[in-house]
């Protein structure tokens, strides 16, 4: 069952304060999806905690965890271009729609996100004898921005969206090796082949995905992607890809501190090569 029907189901059963909370989310459950937990309660005339616990009683761990829901419901009548907007929208409603949606989204991130994973996952990557990233089609970006932050810290790493490159990576890599894959969904088939090769060759396999996916099933570590927050098969999926790229800074910062000093140098070193590259900031006469 949907939450909105299931909201509905369970109206005439819920607590004065609780319908009160209803009543904003039934009237415009568009607006509902963007709305921070302190302007529910406000406009509600609530608590915060209220808002908390009418989510639980729906059977939600929180309230993004019931945006996330309720913008799936949504989602089925949105645009294919992305469920966060609608047609007609002007420039500001884009505006603050897009960044209400991606501040749920780093909400949702900082209540899934599992820091026991996250410090496996950068001591996997610290020990690598080289780390290999996987992206294809909408994650092959991802994948880059990836490359360009972690090749810095001397670690040797390179990133593939050529999937029979992955394949050739895949099969010849030997268990020191860690690959980095990047899949919103974890359904794709090439990637749950090349992951397989992965598992093959002996190598550690840490996926950024769906965490109920084959990919994850297949993975030594799985990070969640945030692809339960909107429906990945829009043209544009955004949402999901501020997740993976805040995933990505976590990790590459965990790996600065974890590797010390003299990564440190080694970032300082790389900065200060650039420098012959940028003109002068001051005027000249």
């Amino acid at each position: 069952m949907s939450i909105l029907s299931l909201l509905k189901s369970r109206y005439d059963t819920l607590s004065r304060a609780e319908t009160k909370i209803a009543d904003v989310i039934l009237a415009a459950p568009d607006d509902a999806v963007n709305l921070a937990t302190a302007t529910l309660a406000g406009r509600a005339g609530v608590s915060d905690p209220m808002v908390s616990r009418f989510c639980r009683n729906l059977g939600c761990k929180s309230f993004p965890d019931f945006k996330v829901r309720l913008a799936r419901d949504l989602a089925k009548k949105s645009s294919f271009i992305t469920e966060a907007v609608s047609t007609g929208d002007s420039a500001n409603t884009i505006i603050e729609k897009r960044i209400n949606a991606n501040q749920a989204a780093l909400e949702y991130l900082r209540s899934h996100i599992d820091a026991t994973t996250v410090d496996q996952a950068v001591d996997t990557l610290c020990s690598a004898r080289q780390i290999i990233i996987a992206g294809m089609g909408g994650a092959a970006a991802i994948a880059q921005d990836a490359h360009h932050k972690l090749f810095r810290l001397g670690i040797p790493t390179v990133a593939y969206d050529d999937h029979l490159m992955l394949r050739m990576a895949a099969a010849g890599a030997s268990s020191d090796d860690c690959f980095l894959v990047f899949s919103f969904t974890g359904r794709t088939r090439v990637s749950i082949e090349i992951a397989e090769l992965v598992k093959n060759s002996g190598a550690t396999l840490v996926a950024i995905t769906n965490p109920t996916s084959p990919l994850a099933k297949l993975a030594d570590l799985t990070i969640t992607s945030g692809d339960e927050l909107e429906d990945t098969t829009v043209y544009v999926p955004m949402t999901t890809r501020i997740v993976i790229l805040t995933i990505i800074d976590i990790l590459a910062t965990g790996m600065t501190l974890a590797l010390g000093s003299e990564v440190e140098y080694q970032l300082k070193k790389i900065k200060n090569s650039l420098d012959a590259t940028k003109t002068s900031s001051r005027k000249r006469k």
